[in-house]
């Protein structure tokens, strides 16, 4: 038997070895020239950059997921502080890391309820393709007083705390989540437990390493990669199954095929009556992205989250298709250095939320130049720019089909969490399966290898 996966993206290389370990025969057809999707990786001179994701969250998962396919699993280094968040409101700035709570009483409650639904996540939920009669689950149903489904976070952070400070502190994750704490549902505050409760980490060598060791362990284990390999059609045949991928002028044949790269623009490739209706959907926010490579003092953590003047203005701006205020602008910044001091160069990544819509590179620039003076200042940083890249909402749509330029695919709003998240198999097509951060469980590294370890078992169970 052999299996087709189209994107050796983490989802894509970690599905992979599942079926490997599983006897079936498999090929990852990529359309870039490397591994990774979007965690890989470049490097310019003495600077390295992670393009994608900088925090390892769950562990767990990760032990699981090296325990399925018999590999030890990767080594990682505690990140400490988890994270500063700097808040500036009308000129008054105040900063705060996780070793400097304000409210502990409160935070401790915090984190002993988020714990429990955490630990009732991974226990009942998280490792399933989810069903709608899961949410009458007794032990979900018993604690809705703690965890109201229909609460969104930010709401449900405000029962615990009364600072704003903290308020942002436990809401950030939400941009990570693909929307807002206004409405991502508050079964989500699991992930602050995640990062609060069991720790951030930082993957040796960064996510770079974590993607070159998967992909070594394909190698070893014979699975076939073909690089520079966009597929551009999926030929159905007539009994309801996916018959080859095309490749220009070439098709592969196989007997399975898993989907990791952009379900909706995989589903453009179908034939109409195969496909979905997306219009109903909300994408995920997308980012501009500023790689900088840089010389001098850099005083600061791995992780900071600035949030400048109204935050919900800037959300809305995302939801109303708009470039945020300068004024009104939140972003991220990491920095590796501040974990991993045997990196050689010193390399830092600025992220700043925005709607996925086409913008212009000189518009990009401004707001990536504003975010760098801004942290400038706040931080009273000093180093010089010896290397930039801006990756704009269009890299995004160019290098990984993404739909409109999203970088994070669909947002977890309530309506697209668990069951009514699209499919991991095709309703019609009887071979063709999904992995990634558009099905369940959702979006994140931990959650891409979860569907990949429940992908998988569904497809040993249908064989």
């Amino acid at each position: 038997m052999k299996a087709i996966v189209v994107g050796a993206g983490i989802g894509g290389m970690s599905t992979a070895l599942l079926l490997a370990k599983k006897g079936i025969e498999v090929l990852v057809i990529e359309k870039l020239d490397q591994p990774g999707g979007r965690a890989r990786s470049f490097n310019n001179d003495i600077f390295s950059f992670d393009m994608g994701p900088s925090w390892y969250l769950m562990p767990e998962i990760f032990n699981d997921f090296f325990k399925e396919i018999g590999e030890s699993t990767y080594p990682t280094i505690e990140v400490k502080p988890k994270l500063r968040l700097i808040r500036d409101m009308q000129g008054f700035v105040e900063s705060i890391t996780d070793e400097e709570i304000p409210e502990d009483k409160a935070f401790d409650e915090y984190l002993q309820d988020t714990k429990l639904l955490y630990e009732l996540s991974l226990k009942k939920f998280l490792y399933k393709e989810l069903k709608f009669t899961d949410f009458l689950d007794k032990d979900l149903i018993s604690n809705l007083n703690k965890f109201p489904i229909f609460l969104n976070l930010e709401n449900f952070n405000r029962k615990y705390f009364k600072t704003d400070i903290m308020q942002k502190l436990m809401g950030f994750s939400s941009v990570f989540l693909g929307g807002s704490p206004y409405d991502i549902p508050s079964i989500y505050s699991m992930v602050n437990y995640s990062v609060f409760g069991e720790g951030v980490f930082y993957p040796k060598n960064g996510f770079s390493g974590y993607v070159k060791n998967l992909f070594e362990i394909c190698k070893k284990v014979g699975i076939e990669f073909k690089f520079n390999s966009p597929v551009d059609k999926i030929k159905i045949n007539n009994e309801n199954k996916v018959e080859c991928v095309g490749v220009k002028d070439q098709c592969f044949n196989g007997d399975l095929f898993i989907i990791n790269m952009d379900y909706i623009y995989a589903d453009s490739l179908l034939p109409y009556e195969y496909r979905n209706n997306w219009s109903k959907k909300r994408l995920a926010p997308s980012a501009i992205l500023g790689y900088l490579g840089v010389e001098g003092e850099v005083d600061y953590p791995h992780h900071t989250v600035v949030i400048n003047g109204d935050w919900k203005n800037h959300f809305n701006s995302i939801l109303e298709g708009n470039l945020p205020d300068p004024k009104n602008m939140s972003y991220y910044v990491s920095y590796r250095k501040a974990t991993d001091r045997e990196l050689e160069g010193k390399d830092l990544v600025f992220l700043i939320p925005i709607s996925p819509i086409e913008i212009n590179r000189e518009d990009a620039e401004k707001l990536v130049r504003a975010s760098i003076n801004d942290f400038l200042e706040k931080t009273k940083t000093q180093f010089k720019i010896k290397y930039q890249r801006i990756y704009t909402p269009s890299d995004f749509k160019t290098d990984y089909n993404a739909y409109r330029g999203t970088a994070f695919g669909l947002a977890h709003t309530l309506n697209q969490t668990g069951p009514f998240r699209p499919p991991m198999k095709h309703r019609k097509l009887k071979n063709l399966y999904y992995v990634g951060q558009y099905t369940q469980p959702g979006i994140g590294v931990p959650m891409v290898t979860l569907s990949s370890i429940i992908v998988s078992k569904r497809i040993e169970n249908e064989l």
